[in-house]
């Protein structure tokens, strides 16, 4: 149980237990150097002062929920653990005659901060990393990647036939005479009595379809009943343990069933923003919340640079306005214009052909940018028509994003080098902390895991830059 703070730590007489804990363990360092005393300010707001048996102290949760991050243990096993490591002990401030905690405490306290207190966590965290002057702030380095969810993918036809069955189980739960009326519903029809199968899940759909309409004044059915009607109207969710899951692509041809994590990280490799999204949603249309969310924190860089998937005319636009300057590479080649024999005057903001003349107009294109379109008296009596026009053309358009042209500032190659620390980082999460695939169900749950994974991290590059002398610390990149 969970109730009142007690902030009366019992510490490890270190005259005692010195030359039990090695001095220069990545542990030792970070308890030396990173202060997680704001846990106790942050969370006080979530314990009544006086109501309640006393809980562990909200600094001491914490640190074990860091390490089960840092050490890749789940709650049982950091549980278990803290039994009889002396360091881990030492670590989360637990004495050696000092009760630990068990794991349903370590969920409850997880449950009862959410997510929103665990991103101010993250929030305060790299405060402290900029007050003791660990950031140096001149770039932000964004990219996404996949977090694959805990669940096992099935495809439609396995999902319309389990939400019958799992609709009439938990019905027999509170309604054992209505769960037997409509005991048929939890068979699935026969895969023979339709050529295609196309017709089978189309009739499997319809069946499940009508199992809800009979059940839909259930209240105490009615998460499973909105989970299952989503699935069977095709509205993205794919798993009845996880429906904030979502079908989502990291590269053309490797679907994923999960979430995606959009970070941004400066040049010391200290991660600033995080956010968790469902897999589908894309990573260019995260930037401006991210961007927005650090100039708020006073963390606003003065140079952005991502990968193609962040190449959009608006973005360019944006940060432009904000004052800060964009490193994308193109999607389509940087001298596409030229190969076909145009240029662009950014002056003029029009388009010339090799013939000398230029666009007599332009319309927006549905992804942005604008199309520049030709008189067609002279495209007809251009010598270049037939190499030019295809057959079907009567007046040669061309597609530009005058926005690339306009904010593509010097130094695409040192941004793209520089963009590589985020890449290390998500290596770093994802080989050493398990975060290529969700420890926990659900966006907020999910969120919470990759938040303390990234709290994680910083704390390591925390304590690492504090051993490093001030002049290099400085220039370290």
């Amino acid at each position: 149980m969970l109730g009142r703070q007690d902030n009366q730590v019992n510490f490890f007489d270190l005259e005692i237990f010195s030359r039990m804990i090695p001095a220069d363990h990545p542990l030792v360092k970070i308890k030396e150097n990173v202060d997680f005393s704001f846990v106790t300010d942050a969370v006080k707001h979530l314990y009544d002062p006086d109501k309640g048996r006393r809980s562990f102290p909200p600094e001491t949760l914490f640190r074990i929920l860091f390490l089960e991050v840092w050490a890749n243990l789940s709650d049982v096993q950091v549980c278990r653990e803290l039994q009889y490591n002396v360091l881990y002990r030492y670590f989360c401030n637990i004495g050696w005659d000092d009760p630990v905690p068990d794991d349903t405490t370590l969920v409850v306290f997880r449950k009862r901060l959410g997510q929103e207190t665990f991103q101010e966590l993250f929030n305060r965290l790299v405060e402290q990393a900029r007050e003791k002057g660990y950031l140096r702030g001149e770039w932000a380095l964004i990219d996404g990647t996949k977090v694959v969810a805990h669940v096992a993918a099935k495809n439609t036809l396995s999902l319309a036939r389990e939400g019958r069955k799992r609709l009439l189980k938990e019905l027999a739960k509170v309604d054992t005479a209505k769960a037997e009326e409509l005991k048929e519903y939890a068979e699935p029809l026969p895969d023979g009595d339709y050529p295609t199968h196309k017709e089978l899940l189309a009739a499997e759909i319809a069946r499940g379809k009508e199992l809800v309409n009979r059940l839909k004044d259930r209240s105490e059915l009615r998460k499973t009943v909105e989970t299952y009607e989503a699935i069977l109207e095709g509205r993205g969710v794919s798993s009845f343990s996880d429906p904030d899951a979502r079908w989502g692509f990291q590269k053309k041809d490797e679907p994923f069933l999960g979430y995606k994590v959009h970070a941004v990280c400066e040049e010391t490799g200290i991660v600033t923003g995080v956010k968790v999204t469902p897999g589908n949603e894309t990573e260019v249309d995260q930037v401006e919340e991210m961007v927005d969310d650090l100039i708020e924190r006073d963390l606003k860089p003065r140079r952005l640079a991502g990968d193609k998937a962040y190449d959009g005319s608006d973005l360019r636009k944006d940060l432009s306005e904000k004052g800060i300057r964009t490193y994308v590479p193109n999607r389509t080649k940087k001298d596409r214009l030229q190969q076909q024999g145009f240029t662009y005057d950014r002056k003029s903001k029009t388009v010339q052909c090799q013939e000398g003349k230029k666009a007599i107009g332009s319309t927006p294109h549905r992804k942005g940018g604008l199309t520049f379109y030709f008189s067609k008296k002279d495209c007809q009596r251009c010598p270049r028509k037939d190499s030019c026009l295809s057959k079907s053309e009567t007046r040669k358009r061309v597609y530009v994003r005058p926005e690339v042209f306009e904010n593509r500032p010097r130094g695409i190659k040192h941004a793209m080098r520089m963009r590589k620390t985020i890449e290390r980082v998500f290596g770093e999460a994802k080989t050493w902390h398990r975060m290529m695939r969700a420890r926990y169900r659900c966006l907020e749950r999910v969120a919470i895991q990759v938040l303390m994974t990234f709290i994680c991290l910083n704390a390591k590059k925390m304590a690492h830059r504090a051993r490093l002398a001030p002049e290099i610390a400085a220039k370290m990149i």
